[in-house]
């Protein structure tokens, strides 16, 4: 009995020691996200256009680019598009091509 309890002390002290590990402090972000809305000429559709900017510390700046489609009567969700993108700099000629391309 005295084994048993020694064991399972050990593997309760193992695997604590063994998550203590494995926890890592999740890197700061900035973030930085501009939400705008249109309805699309001739269409019955509103689109979100929301442009976010996550900048960490000493890494990659991740620009993310979401357009979400709306039924203008309905407000119902109809669908969804993301582009995304790492840079060294800022996002702004990666928004500005986004915009561009969906025209929006």
């Amino acid at each position: 009995m005295k084994k048993l309890m020694m064991s399972l002390m050990a593997v309760a002290l193992l695997s604590t020691a063994a998550s203590a590990k494995t926890t890592e402090k999740a890197p700061k972000e900035n973030v930085n996200a501009k939400t705008t809305t249109y309805r699309l000429p001739n269409t019955n559709t509103l689109v979100k256009v929301t442009e976010e900017v996550k900048e960490s510390e000493g890494k990659l700046t991740h620009c993310i680019f979401v357009l979400s489609f709306y039924d203008y009567d309905t407000a119902q969700l109809v669908g969804t598009h993301t582009s995304d993108t790492y840079t060294n700099g800022g996002c702004g000629s990666f928004f500005k091509a986004c915009r561009a391309f969906w025209g929006v």
